[in-house]
């Protein structure tokens, strides 16, 4: 009997920090379903969010965007898609995952080139909706050994002005002790087609490089020029 190798390829990878509204998670579903036949979308495609503590599943995104009990705001979300060559036996996948923590992508098949092409769509869709605080999340243990510099410097350069110790020393804590992807997660995900320039995100990342600049400049600039 003829031994047969099957070969099943397999790309996966983090993605950067997502904002998307609901028009993006239109367009974004449709990419995702677009070299799958209406039979298959209909069967194998299933999107799905936590809500409280219940795993909520649906085949319909029309469906799952009109649930009453969905928040208008929130980071957990996923998208899987299925198809088949014969029979029952699956020959391509797509998984893209959403959370506060982080977002993984994984696509396999029986075909290299859709793999690839497929990883390589979905990828430069999600770059362009990178969410604008993604340098904090990425710089952030270097944000964290900067501060500490700062305050080490402001402590050494002056013994008064103690409010920009407190603020930095706050922040320092904050940063350090604080699950920070509660304020900036890793996927943001709203119901609404507008982001408002008073996101909670938008407003802390306004205040921590507030408190840095006031005491860089109130801590460590104002008392060298006075001396």
């Amino acid at each position: 009997m003829e031994n047969i190798l099957e070969k099943r390829y397999e790309k996966r990878g983090a993605l950067p920090p997502s904002r998307l509204n609901q028009d993006d998670i239109l367009q974004l579903a449709a990419l995702i379903q677009e070299t799958f036949s209406k039979t298959e979308i209909e069967r194998f495609f299933r999107i799905s969010t936590n809500i409280d503590d219940t795993r909520v599943f649906s085949n319909s995104l029309e469906n799952f965007l009109s649930q009453p009990e969905l928040p208008q705001k929130f980071s957990d979300l996923s998208f899987m898609m299925q198809g088949w060559q014969g029979k029952t036996r699956f020959d391509k996948a797509v998984l893209l995952d959403f959370s506060k923590y982080s977002v993984q992508l994984s696509v396999g098949g029986l075909d290299p080139v859709w793999v690839y092409d497929q990883c390589r769509k979905i990828d430069n869709f999600l770059k362009n909706k990178t969410a604008g605080y993604w340098p904090l999340i990425s710089l952030e243990r270097f944000l964290i050994l900067g501060i500490t510099t700062i305050l080490v410097c402001n402590i050494i350069i002056s013994r008064q002005l103690f409010l920009d110790k407190l603020l930095l020393l706050g922040l320092w804590v904050f940063l350090v002790f604080f699950d920070t992807r509660k304020v900036w997660p890793y996927s943001c995900i709203s119901l609404k087609n507008r982001w408002s320039v008073l996101e909670k995100e938008n407003i802390a990342l306004f205040l921590v490089f507030g408190v840095i600049m006031g005491a860089i400049i109130g801590g460590a600039i104002m008392p060298l020029l006075t001396r």
